[in-house]
């Protein structure tokens, strides 16, 4: 392939039972205004439903989209699976029913060439139902939806979080150096698979302490909408808890295979 060609930033995208939102997703990333080329993989759990129908008719029309079949299902696994079918250096990590503005994958790349010692970061995220109101302040854009204090709530959180030294990316939106994500061991499978996203933050802070260099951010000014079809209070004290209970697991896992192929 000319280098010229060579895909700068690969977007993975895991799919199981996703036929309600899949087309979105995938268009938001084909309608991309970029002024490089990247690719977009596909990476479904043998679903029982019209996903994988839907993503065919999708990868005719797109050229730089595939789609595999991973061996086994789980979100863990079908990532790391796509990261072996990657050819870029920069991974863009997806959920299914999160969608990303026309800018996204240009102001990301800037981003990462900008800061050579950014491992990884996420945008923030907002909650949605598939009604939002846009507005204008300046050159920055902002977005409400019906989420609105629980979107604000997240917000301070993961601001904090960042602010003070200890950032926790988003798995429906996570962009990491594929270099840093081999070395940090790729995506490790938690209890109940709750968690992958602050495993695999976790892997990258011990990463970084080791070799005493590195940036782990969570972005303010740029953000992706996403399902709150799984937002829920139980579901979210179940997390807590398990966080709580079995954190020396969690642990475990992130500082599992952490530490190889140093330069």
């Amino acid at each position: 392939m000319p280098q010229r060609d060579q895909p700068k930033i690969s977007v993975v995208i895991p799919t199981f039972n996703e036929e309600f939102y899949i087309k979105d997703t995938l268009n938001a990333v084909k309608n991309q205004n970029c002024n490089f080329v990247y690719e977009i993989i596909i990476i479904d759990g043998k679903s029982s439903d019209n996903t994988v129908l839907i993503i065919n008719n999708f990868i005719k029309r797109v050229q730089y989209a595939k789609l595999y079949i991973a061996p086994k299902r789980g979100k863990a696994f079908q990532l790391n699976f796509g990261v072996s079918k990657t050819r870029s250096e920069l991974l863009l990590f997806l959920d299914a029913d999160t969608l990303i503005g026309p800018f996204f994958l240009q102001n990301i790349y800037k981003k990462f060439q900008k800061d050579k010692d950014l491992f990884a970061c996420s945008a923030r995220f907002k909650y949605y139902d598939g009604k939002a109101i846009y507005f204008k302040l300046g050159s920055l854009t902002f977005t409400i939806t019906p989420y609105f204090f629980i979107n604000l709530a997240s917000h301070i959180y993961y601001f904090f979080k960042n602010l003070f030294g200890y950032p926790e990316l988003t798995g429906m939106n996570l962009i990491v150096r594929k270099k840093i994500f081999y070395k940090a061991g790729g995506f490790k499978n938690p209890p109940n698979s709750l968690g992958i996203d602050k495993v695999f933050t976790d892997s990258l802070l011990y990463l970084k302490r080791k070799l005493k260099r590195g940036k782990i951010k969570t972005l303010n000014f740029l953000s992706v909408l996403t399902s709150g079809r799984h937002l829920t209070i139980n579901r979210g004290m179940k997390r807590l808890n398990q966080y709580f209970k079995k954190k020396d697991i969690y642990y475990h896992l992130a500082t599992k295979n952490s530490i190889y192929n140093f330069e």
